[in-house]
């Protein structure tokens, strides 16, 4: 369950990334200057050329795209749970460590909200660790004594 809920607050996360989409408002007049000079300025980068807008609002749809796949995956990891809980006890470390990294990135680049949302990820995931790797270590502290 507690990995379906960080799975659930992946999807939750995409969904806010890809709600403030184009990125930028243009009901700000400086806001709106800033994009029109990021449609208009170009960069190249290994022999092809594109906008600073291109950048910017492709990776943001991109980051929405990965959200909702990291979501889906880790909903179909937790089926594995019963088959290989130490398999899915490291995705979940990795997906856990990765929510570490994103809250502060969230925190220090960008908005509270992710921030939060990153935090509650990791520690669900956390929780879900724990709750995998605990029998095996009771199991294995059993045996030596046997």
């Amino acid at each position: 369950m507690l990995i379906r809920a960080a799975s659930v607050l992946l999807a939750a996360l995409m969904i806010g990334h890809m709600s403030a989409y184009p990125w930028s408002s243009a009901s700000i007049a400086e806001q709106a200057r800033l994009a029109g000079r990021m449609k208009s300025v170009l960069f190249g980068f290994a022999g092809q050329t594109t906008t600073y807008w291109n950048l910017y609002f492709g990776w943001g749809v991109l980051v929405g795209i990965l959200l909702l796949a990291l979501a889906v995956i880790v909903w179909l990891v937790a089926e594995l749970v019963p088959y290989a809980p130490r398999i899915v006890a490291g995705i979940s470390g990795v997906v856990a460590g990765t929510s570490v990294i994103g809250a502060y990135l969230s925190w220090r680049f960008f908005f509270l909200p992710p921030c939060l949302l990153f935090l509650a990820i990791a520690i669900l995931l956390a929780f879900a660790i724990l709750a995998l790797i605990l029998p095996f270590r009771a199991q294995a502290s059993e045996e030596r004594f046997t």
